[in-house]
C-alpha cells in the first residue's frame, strides 16, 4: 500500500487554471532563461579589457547573464517539481472599469517620446519633458513645480553623467550650449 498522498498538484486531473498556470511559470522561465542567454552573448561580444584590472564592458554583461540564467535554472527545477507560486488573495479580482487608462497612456507616450526624441531634441529637453507627463499622469498637483523639478534633474543628470563621469549623453539642439 502507498503512503503517498494526492495532492491536487500531483493529481493527473489537475483544473485548467493550475494548468495555466503552471504554463505561466514556464513562460516566465523561458523569457529568463531567454534575456540570461542574450546578455551573456553580448557580454561575450564585447572587446577584451585592456585596463590593469582586466576588467571591460563585458565583464556585467557576463556576470548578469550567468546570474540570470542559474534563476531561471532554479525557477525551472521548482515548476518541474511542482512547487509554484501561491496567488495572492486580490489576484484575479482586478476590474478593469476601474482602470484609469489616460495616465497609462501618458505614460507610455512619455516613454516612446523620450525613445524618439533623444536623439534629435536632446536629452535634457526630452527627459525633462518625459518626467513632467509621467508626473501630471501620476497626479502632480503643481504642473510648475514638476516642470522646474523636471528641468533641474534633467540637466543635474546631464551634467553628472558628462562631465563627472565622462559618459556622453545627447545634446541634440542644446549642443554647444551646454
Amino acid at each position: 500500500m502507498s503512503t503517498r498522498s494526492t495532492s491536487p498538484e500531483s493529481s493527473p486531473t489537475r483544473p485548467r487554471e493550475q494548468r495555466r498556470a503552471a504554463l505561466g511559470e514556464w513562460a516566465i522561465t523561458a523569457g529568463l532563461l531567454t534575456i540570461g542567454v542574450v546578455i551573456l552573448l553580448d557580454g561575450l561580444g564585447q572587446a577584451a579589457s585592456t585596463s590593469a584590472s582586466g576588467v571591460g564592458a563585458g565583464f556585467t554583461p557576463k556576470v548578469v547573464g550567468v546570474l540570470l540564467i542559474a534563476l531561471s535554472l532554479a525557477l525551472g527545477v521548482q515548476v518541474a517539481r511542482g512547487r509554484r507560486g501561491e496567488a495572492d488573495s486580490g489576484e484575479g479580482d482586478v476590474d478593469v472599469r476601474n482602470t484609469r487608462w489616460i495616465p497609462l497612456a501618458v505614460c507610455v507616450a512619455a516613454v516612446l517620446i523620450f525613445i524618439a526624441g533623444v536623439e534629435p531634441l536632446g536629452y535634457v529637453i526630452v527627459s525633462a519633458l518625459a518626467f513632467w507627463l509621467t508626473a501630471w499622469a501620476m497626479g502632480a498637483r503643481s504642473h510648475l513645480k514638476s516642470a522646474g523639478i523636471a528641468v533641474v534633474l534633467s540637466l543635474v543628470v546631464y551634467l553628472v553623467f558628462t562631465r563627472a563621469l565622462g559618459i556622453s549623453l545627447a545634446p541634440g539642439v542644446l549642443e554647444g550650449v551646454l
